[in-house]
C-alpha cells in the first residue's frame, strides 16, 4: 500500500549548548506525530537530512541538529541537548535517534552510554583519560543507517607516503596507484599479499603519527611547542570520508559482500533474501600529492580521539578485523552489544560501508531489530544507476512502516 504523503513545515531553533536544529513536522497530525526521529552526525551538517524530511512528510515530527563539540563528551551533550528537546516538544511522547554514516558511531555511543556509563571507555589506559559523565537520558529507538567502521581516521591513510611534509615522496611497494601492485583505473585488482601488506602498513603509520603528536604534546607542556595549548599537524593522504578510503575503494572485492544471507530491499519494496553484493562502481581516492587529499588536524585532536589496533589488522571480501572495538566509542558493533532498544540497521549497497551493517545487527543486544540492505543506493541514499528507482522513497517507506508499528512505541 502507497504510504500517505503530508504536507509539512519547517522551523529552526538554537538549542542549549549552541546546536542549531531544524524540525519538520506534518500539518496535519496524526498518531505518527507522537513519534519523533532526531537525524545528527558527529562532524557534518544534518540540518537538511534527506530522510529526515522524507519520514516527516510521512506523519512524524523529525529533527535535524548538528554538534558543536569536537570532544566525543561534548558530542555527546550535545545530542542530549537536541533529544531533551524533542521529547518536551508539543505532542511528542518517543524519541528515536537516527545516526548515519559516522552519525550511527557517535549516536549508538550515546545510547550505550546512556544506558551503562563510560566505564568500558575507562578500563583501558588511554593517552588522554576518558571523563566521567553525569547519566544520559536515554531515547526510545535507535536506527543506524549506513553506519561506517568507525576507524576513518586510519581508513583513509596512505602509507606509502614517506614524509609528513609532502605527498610526493612514496614508496612504491606500498603504492595503490602503481600498476605494479594491481592498479587499473578501470577497477583495480590488489593480490591479498598485497593487501594485507598495505593494511599493515595503515597501522603503522597511524601509530607513528600518534606517537608524534604525544611527542609535540610534550613539547607544547614544557612550553616548547608552537603554541601554549595545541598544534596543527598536516597529514598527507589522509583525507577522512568514504569517497578518500584506500585500497577498498579502488577493489569493490573488498568489502564487497555480506557473509551471510541477508533481506536485500528493492525499489517498491520487494524484498529478497540473499547474500547481498556491492554494487558500487570502483572509484580513485584524492591522490595524496594534492592538498585536498591532506587532513587537518591537531595534537589535541589525534591524542583525544585515539584508537588501538593489533599489528594484524585487516579486512577481506566481507570481514574486518584486529582493532579493539571495546575501547573505541566510535565502534558501533562494540555499542549495540549494550543497547536494548528497538533497533533498525540498514546498509546501502553502492556505498563503501554497508558490511558494517551485518556486525551491527548480528551483535546487537536489542531483542526487537531489524536488519536491510537497499539496492542500488549510494552513500547518501540516491540511486548509483536509474535502474535501482527511487531508492530514497524506498527507504523512507520501509522505514516508516517499522517506526509505525502498533507496540513498538
Amino acid at each position: 500500500m502507497e504510504e500517505k504523503l503530508y504536507a509539512i513545515r519547517s522551523e529552526f531553533y538554537r538549542l542549549e549548548r549552541r546546536v542549531p536544529m531544524a524540525v519538520y513536522q506534518p500539518v496535519e497530525k496524526s498518531d505518527r506525530s507522537k513519534i519523533a526521529v532526531l537525524a545528527m552526525h558527529s562532524d557534518a551538517d544534518y540540518l537538511s537530512f534527506e530522510p529526515a524530511i522524507e519520514l516527516a512528510k510521512r506523519g512524524f515530527v523529525t529533527a535535524g541538529a548538528n554538534p558543536e563539540s569536537w570532544t566525543v563528551k561534548g558530542k555527546l551533550l550535545d545530542i542530549q541537548a537536541a533529544l531533551l528537546f524533542l521529547k518536551q516538544y508539543p505532542g511528542v511522547e518517543k524519541v528515536v535517534l537516527l545516526g548515519h554514516s559516522n552519525g550511527g558511531c557517535i549516536c549508538s555511543c550515546y545510547q550505550y552510554v546512556a544506558e551503562n556509563g563510560v566505564s568500558r571507555f575507562q578500563k583501558t589506559p588511554r593517552i588522554v583519560p576518558f571523563p566521567d559523565m553525569e547519566p544520559l537520558t536515554p531515547a526510545d529507538g535507535l536506527m543506524l543507517f549506513d553506519t561506517n567502521y568507525g576507524i576513518m581516521e586510519v581508513l583513509p591513510l596512505d602509507p606509502a607516503v614517506k614524509s609528513r611534509e609532502n605527498g610526493f615522496e612514496r614508496d612504491p611497494e606500498l603504492d595503490i596507484y602503481n600498476p605494479a601492485n594491481g592498479y587499473d583505473p578501470e577497477g583495480s585488482h590488489y593480490s591479498m599479499e598485497f593487501a594485507r601488506k598495505f593494511q599493515r602498513a595503515q597501522i603503522r603509520y597511524y601509530k607513528e603519527l600518534l606517537a608524534y603528536a604525544q611527542e609535540r604534546m610534550a613539547l607544547i607542556q614544557a612550553g616548547k611547542g608552537r603554541f601554549l595549548d595545541n598544534e596543527p599537524i598536516l597529514v598527507p593522504g589522509g583525507s577522512g570520508g568514504s569517497r578518500s578510503n584506500k585500497l577498498f575503494l579502488q577493489d569493490n572485492r573488498y568489502l564487497g559482500h555480506t557473509r551471510m544471507p541477508g533481506k536485500l530491499l528493492h525499489d517498491g519494496g520487494l524484498v529478497t533474501q540473499e547474500v547481498v553484493y556491492t554494487v558500487r562502481p570502483a572509484n580513485d581516492a584524492p591522490r595524496s600529492e594534492t592538498y585536498r587529499a591532506a587532513v587537518r588536524t591537531s595534537v589535541k585532536e589525534l591524542l583525544e580521539n585515539e584508537i588501538l589496533f593489533d599489528d594484524d589488522f585487516g579486512y577481506d571480501e566481507c570481514s574486518m578485523w584486529g582493532a579493539d572495538w571495546d575501547f573505541n566509542p566510535y565502534s558501533s558493533r562494540a555499542n549495540v552489544q549494550g543497547i536494548s532498544i528497538p533497533l533498525l540497521v540498514e546498509g546501502n549497497t553502492a556505498s563503501h560501508e554497508f558490511i558494517q551493517a551485518e556486525y551491527n545487527y548480528e551483535l546487537a543486544k536489542s531483542e526487537d531489530k531489524d536488519l536491510f540492505f537497499l539496492e542500488g543506493a549510494t552513500h547518501m541514499f540516491h540511486p548509483v544507476k536509474p535502474e535501482y528507482g527511487n531508492t530514497l522513497k524506498t527507504l523512507s517507506d520501509y522505514t516508516a512502516a517499522w517506526l509505525a508499528k502498533p507496540g513498538r512505541f
